[in-house]
């Protein structure tokens, strides 16, 4: 029988420079169980590919190996996506490093279903840690698709970890969870979350579980109605220690108060292993926890060597065929002329339309200044789409209504007849701009995005392509999804024309990566005829421009 003795949990808090007590109720745990060494568990989350970190957390795993028998590895998500390595294996190098690595357990990022679900599960059969996930369920049967958690016994203590997904997964791309029909055939339990969330901590506690540490994808942030750990706490009880994700938050500690007042212990490392965490829980039942630096932090030599050789693997895979071009998407005329900055083309229609299929919005957003080259004829090589996309972007989804996207329009088109790289090029809409019309857009001291002048607009009937594959005029009173780089929806970029969307999901997967995505899944491999003509998506017109882009040709235009 386990030895055991009334519990002081304690809290260290180095920001405040204080300890909490928090005693426990007899619903939570009664008495602590004594161990001879301090129970270790070495945490990451958002690695998005920062291969480097792995062989540092395998030295720092080996530092604290050398001080206590008891210690356990795990990742809260997000490890496949995020840079050329992941994108190139669809995530199956990564699988690699953190198998060298040892992990035991893993919970799943968003982004680990970026590569579509059959890729999702030959990736975790691949894994050797176990995932653990409570509420990613199989919706006929109700029941998680991987063990909700699991327990180690340490010594005299028991010890459950629970994993949690973010609920807005689902509507990142709600395609990959639906079958043939269009009928969900999984989910995220977003309308019984909190209840799957404190039948998985009951069922731990009952199993014997004396600590329940949370393994939680879900992120400090608002996102929309989604839960996040801060409720995910308010909102439960029998959670000692919540290790988070989804926000790319630093929090070495924080207390959370959970549904019967009691404090919980919170922390999370960032993103790209700007630390790896240490939640220690010692002999007297106390949790701490920090994050160390890996600046100092010399790397494992067999990891990094490893690690090493995936990278060596990764420049050469750059040129592995992923598909086959029918057909020249080019970014200038064969006379050397720009196009993607002031006219619809063939490439900006590729690229806007990646980016509104793979996330699955109404709408794609696309501006000429981010696409920096073509794709020829013939072969295409995981390069030639990094040509296309060099700055290493992100993708994100939002929300905007039919009168914001009026503006935006107005802004994409307002330097016309001369070029800008705020350009828009679109995915699910067309519209019609007269660039003989003075441009009504405003800017501020700074010039930065101002609003739009009414008196005179540019842009006419606008059209948005339903699910039906028609286009319909756009309703202004409606809130439409779009898809975009982070640059536009969360960086301010573009002058802060995107500034008024809702977001709904961020950091959606590397632009590559959605590139590489929709060619494989969704052309199946080729580019063929659909994008060898523009489509008059974005019909320019007005007299006065034609002087100006006469010597830019070809470009559709259109005179009063």
């Amino acid at each position: 029988m386990k030895a055991k003795k009334f519990l002081h949990l304690l809290i260290i808090i180095p920001f405040f420079a204080s300890c909490t007590s928090c005693n426990k109720e007899d619903n939570y745990i009664n008495d602590t169980p004594i161990v001879s060494h301090p129970i270790v568990v070495i945490y990451e989350n958002d690695v998005h590919c920062a291969v480097d970190g792995y062989a540092k957390l395998a030295t720092i795993r080996e530092q604290q190996k050398a001080l206590t028998p008891y210690v356990t590895t795990v990742s809260c998500g997000d490890f496949i996506q995020g840079d050329v390595v992941g994108a190139i294996s669809t995530g199956g190098h990564i699988i690699d490093i953190m198998n060298q690595v040892n992990y035991d357990f893993v919970t799943l990022g968003n982004h680990e279903f970026d590569f579509g679900l059959p890729r999702m599960f030959e990736l975790t059969k691949k894994l050797n840690a176990q995932v653990v996930d409570a509420n990613f369920r199989h919706i006929q049967t109700n029941t998680p698709v991987f063990p909700a958690y699991e327990i180690v016994t340490y010594e005299n203590v028991d010890i459950a970890y629970i994993g949690l997904t973010t609920t807005s997964t689902l509507s990142g791309s709600s395609k990959k969870f639906q079958d043939e029909n269009g009928a969900f055939i999984y989910d995220f339990s977003k309308n019984t979350f909190y209840e799957t969330a404190q039948s998985s901590i009951n069922q731990a506690r009952q199993e014997g579980a004396d600590y329940v540490i949370v393994l939680s994808h879900l992120g400090e942030e608002l996102d929309g109605d989604h839960p996040n750990s801060h409720s995910l706490i308010a909102q439960t009880t029998g959670i000692d220690v919540v290790l988070d994700a989804h926000s790319h938050n630093y929090l070495p500690d924080t207390l959370i108060y959970n549904e019967a007042g009691q404090p919980v212990l919170m922390s999370s490392t960032g993103s790209k292993f700007q630390g790896v965490g240490i939640l220690t829980l010692s002999p007297e039942g106390t949790f701490s926890t920090r994050i160390e630096s890996l600046e100092n932090v010399a790397p494992d030599t067999d990891i990094q060597a490893f690690v090493d050789d995936i990278k060596t693997k990764v420049e050469s895979e750059g040129n592995i065929v992923i598909g086959h071009n029918e057909v020249a998407l080019p970014t200038h005329t064969p006379m050397g002329i720009r196009m993607v900055r002031d006219r619809e083309t063939t490439i900006g229609n590729f690229c806007a339309d990646a980016f509104r299929n793979v996330l699955d919005t109404d709408i794609a957003f696309i501006n000429g200044g981010g696409i920096r080259d073509s794709i020829n004829r013939g072969e295409v090589t995981f390069n030639d789409l990094k040509a296309v996309f060099p700055f290493g972007n992100t993708a994100s989804i939002g929300s905007m209504t039919g009168w914001q996207l009026l503006d935006v329009l107005e802004f994409s088109v307002s330097q016309l007849p001369n070029e800008s790289g705020e350009f828009l090029h679109v995915s699910g809409m067309k519209f019609e701009a007269d660039a003989s019309i003075p441009s009504p857009v405003l800017t501020d001291e700074t010039g930065l995005y101002a609003g739009v002048d009414d008196t005179a607009r540019r842009v006419s009937n606008v059209q948005i392509l339903n699910k039906e594959g028609a286009y319909e005029p756009i309703d202004l009173n409606r809130t439409y999804t779009i898809a975009g780089f982070n640059y536009h929806l969360l960086d301010g970029g573009g002058q802060g024309i995107l500034n008024g969307a809702n977001i709904i999901a961020s950091d959606m997967g590397q632009d590559i990566e959605i590139l590489s995505i929709y060619m494989q899944q969704y052309l199946e491999g080729k580019i063929d005829q659909r994008y060898a003509e523009t489509e008059g998506r974005i019909l320019i017109t007005g007299e006065a421009c034609l002087e100006e882009m006469i010597g830019r040709f070809p470009v559709t235009l259109q005179t009063d």
